[in-house]
């Protein structure tokens, strides 16, 4: 404005205001001359890409608030898009584009979707999976934490505990619970629904003499994990203690198969790289509720992903198969491997009897589990009711039990 006030003519005024836009368009494309855009957001440097905000623009044309859903036009979307404009206004931000549009962007939103190796640790951790802690069984009195089944139904809080010490250990207890074939259904449906296999929506563990299941008998029970002939085998097992045996014997075995894997990956690699390269067939074959079945699968003892992190453990001597799909000088090597694994779980693992009233949660894709043979008799008839979960399920839970107990609403 003082610029202004000692000109004389409008021809100079217009001449000034001309340089003054020549200026500030080659300010603007100079500034944009990267793809990225940085900010400094509570003490941090944070960039980010173009093409994401502008993908992420929260919007009502690109994002339907109620659905949580992007509905951009993708047919249209322009990746090579810059910013015309940005200005940043206490908490947040607005991008003007140089197709027209507006987004704006608040900076708490922004960070928690950062681009740092950190801040993206933080983010898997805290929304997308909790890291899991392996132990042994010398540990397991310590990390097996202890729920009562009343707070777990009536109270948030105590649901969202006992998820999230299943999801970082393995396993977790829940104690007091009703004596009754459905006690275990309410508890089921504080997270969503069970995961139905051709065992029933529910089964029922106890010893019967003609079983088309190993698990149903009084005998001792292998280590193993249930049902790995299941390309998406369910995620986790609960088991409801009704009546336990009153004989010798009954107990019950739990290891923590991630830390069988780095165990072996640390002092035995060769045996480690063949149970994580060699596929096995695992089959299921038979009759329940007069439906036939006949499952099969392929898979590793130790699956990996692409980080080279366990993701799953299969491990079943019955429902292994017979054929064996790798070459022929594999063969003695893969028995080997596996003979070691199967006695390093024994060797690291825990033992204990649950209650009745007790309902044992532990993760089907990453523990295996035993029992040791006991006996029945007329006036006392061991009773387990057992049901399936999705992992997709508890999470979604625990996401959903964080956001309501912290108040984050930056997730969404």
């Amino acid at each position: 404005m003082f610029v202004l006030r000692r000109l004389h003519n409008t021809k100079q005024v217009n001449l000034i205001k001309s340089i003054t836009e020549n200026n500030r368009q080659h300010f603007q494309l100079k500034r944009w001359t990267h793809d990225y855009l940085t900010l400094e957001i509570s003490g941090e440097n944070l960039s980010f890409p173009y093409v994401w905000l502008r993908d992420n623009c929260q919007c009502e044309q690109c994002f339907h608030q109620s659905a949580r859903s992007r509905i951009l036009d993708w047919s249209k979307f322009d990746v090579n898009i810059k910013p015309k404009d940005v200005v940043r206004n206490g908490n947040s931000l607005q991008v003007n584009w140089n197709d027209g549009h507006t987004s704006k962007f608040e900076l708490s939103w922004l960070k928690f979707r950062s681009f740092t190796p950190e801040n993206q640790q933080r983010y898997i951790e805290a929304i997308y999976k909790p890291k899991k802690i392996t132990w042994k069984g010398e540990q397991f009195q310590e990390i097996c934490s202890k729920h009562e089944y009343d707070e777990i139904l009536n109270s948030d809080q105590g649901l969202y505990d006992w998820l999230l010490k299943l999801s970082r250990y393995g396993v977790a207890l829940i104690q007091n619970t009703p004596n009754s074939e459905t006690a275990i259904d309410a508890i089921v449906e504080r997270i969503g629904f069970t995961r139905r296999t051709h065992y029933g929506v529910k089964f029922v563990v106890q010893h019967v003499p003609n079983t088309s299941n190993v698990a149903y008998q009084s005998s001792n029970l292998q280590m193993h994990i249930d049902l790995p002939y299941y390309e998406y085998c369910p995620g986790a097992n609960l088991l409801h203690c009704l009546v336990q045996t009153k004989s010798f014997g009954g107990e019950n075995l739990l290891s923590d198969g991630h830390f069988i894997a780095e165990y072996m990956k640390e002092n035995y690699p060769a045996q480690y790289k063949l149970l994580t390269e060699l596929e096995v067939e695992w089959s299921d074959i038979g009759e329940e509720d007069s439906n036939e079945f006949f499952k099969l699968y392929r898979a590793p003892v130790i699956c990996l992903d692409k980080y080279g992190a366990v993701t799953r453990i299969n491990f079943s001597v019955p429902q292994r198969g017979s054929y064996f799909p790798g070459s022929i000088d594999m063969v003695k090597p893969w028995y080997e491997a596996h003979g070691l694994f199967l006695a390093l779980n024994h060797q690291f693992s825990a033992k204990f009897k649950t209650k009745e009233g007790d309902i044992l949660a532990f993760d089907n894709i990453r523990l295996l589990h035993g029992r040791n043979a006991y006996e029945d008799n007329n006036n006392n008839v061991r009773k387990l009711i057992g049901a399936y979960l999705d992992w997709d399920e508890i999470y979604s839970r625990l996401r959903c039990l964080k956001v309501k107990l912290k108040k984050d609403d930056v997730v969404y």
